[in-house]
């Protein structure tokens, strides 16, 4: 992709991370502002959805660029797994966070650590795990040739995310079937073999399938469903922006997984007694901003990103990081604006330092960055 299209993507990014900063950093420098706005929009639910429509944009693209599952692979672990691991050793310093003991270690490297019902070294990771989900999923399309089919399999997840329950009790010992499996997977579908890329995929896809279904608390058994709904609808639109297939599969497949959203979101508010006007409202506009945010992103992608919001959207994978692992430090300081002005310039200076030397610093470069940030 040009660097233009990059462009809106990191904006979108950029609004993504922002959004999220502003659900962490006001429970500490301006509480009471924080008491007002969250009456009216999840701003980290806002934050992370949108962060989702665009991994799902992106990410399919990227395995097409590849050509290759092996390249893929290879690509989004010098991405991620650099940085990912820096975070989680510097989190486990802090004495509130859990210690890196052998099995928190090993969930933690599959990067599935929330989906194997482990208690996270910080809280943010749990995103993490649903992209990796998503890369098992997109991975196993590829491997069986149905990475086409993006729209059906939205629609699929979003209606399982409604009308179904838990299949399986998440009591029980996941970790090391979760390696295991992992590991069988991601050998087959970087081999050479065409058979064993199709076990491979198909290893991939029932492990996602597994954990989703059943590592979720019960009060929450199918929101991970209507994420991988979410970031397939970003695959959709893409395979419709790019030509190769019509808008209307597009269309229905917002409709459907908006619509999943607002049930699943609206039964949760009945179950906790919260089913009011001003709550209902809320789960609407924290629908409205993050797909609206994308809309306006799509609908002025071949116009010029400012450059300090494309900026913010290139290390926004350091910022969305190492920002809480701060705010654990030094969360107790931020006692007003002036503080958060401080902590948030220090923290740009910090993921800057974490993007040049660990993002990118540890991988092998590309000829160039807009070519690396494609992967």
């Amino acid at each position: 992709m040009s660097n233009r299209r990059l462009g809106w993507l990191d904006g979108l990014r950029a609004v993504a991370v922002l959004l999220v900063l502003y659900a962490h950093v006001s429970r500490f420098a301006f509480p009471e502002v924080r008491a007002v706005t969250s009456e009216w929009l999840h701003a980290g639910v806002a934050g992370v959805m949108l962060f989702f429509l665009v991994s799902g944009y992106i990410i399919p693209a990227s395995l097409e660029r590849h050509g290759d599952l092996r390249r893929f692979w290879a690509g989004r672990f010098r991405r991620l797994w650099p940085l990912y691991t820096a975070v989680i050793i510097a989190a486990s310093l802090i004495p509130i966070n859990p210690d890196l003991s052998l099995p928190t270690t090993t969930a933690h490297a599959t990067m599935l650590p929330f989906l194997t019902n482990t208690e996270l070294v910080t809280p943010v990771l749990w995103t993490l795990s649903f992209e990796m989900a998503f890369y098992l999923l997109v991975s196993a399309l590829f491997a069986i040739r149905l990475h086409r089919a993006e729209s059906i399999v939205a629609v699929i997840f979003a209606l399982l995310g409604v009308a179904t329950a838990p299949l399986i009790s998440a009591r029980h010992e996941v970790i090391v079937p979760t390696v295991i499996a992992l590991a069988a997977g991601l050998a087959g579908v970087c081999s050479r073999r065409r058979w064993a890329i199709t076990v491979g995929g198909l290893t991939l896809a029932g492990l996602a399938g597994f954990l989703l279904l059943t590592a979720m608390n019960p009060s929450h058994a199918w929101d991970g469903l209507l994420i991988l709904a979410v970031m397939f609808t970003g695959t959709a639109i893409y395979r419709a922006d790019t030509g190769q297939t019509t808008w209307w599969p597009v269309l229905i497949t917002v409709t459907v997984v908006a619509g999943a959203l607002l049930t699943n979101w609206f039964a949760e508010l009945r179950s906790l007694g919260g089913f009011t006007p001003q709550y209902t409202a809320r789960s609407v506009i924290t629908l409205l901003v993050f797909g609206g945010a994308f809309a306006v992103g799509m609908v002025t992608r071949h116009r010029r990103t400012p450059a300090w919001l494309t900026r913010i959207g290139v290390i926004s994978y350091s910022v969305y990081l190492v920002h809480y692992v701060l705010l654990q430090v030094v969360g107790r300081y931020l006692h007003g604006p002036v503080e958060a002005v401080v902590f948030l310039a220090a923290l740009y200076g910090i993921c800057e330092l974490t993007y040049r030397y660990i993002e990118v610093g540890v991988s092998v470069r590309a000829p160039s960055i807009a070519a690396y940030r494609s992967r």
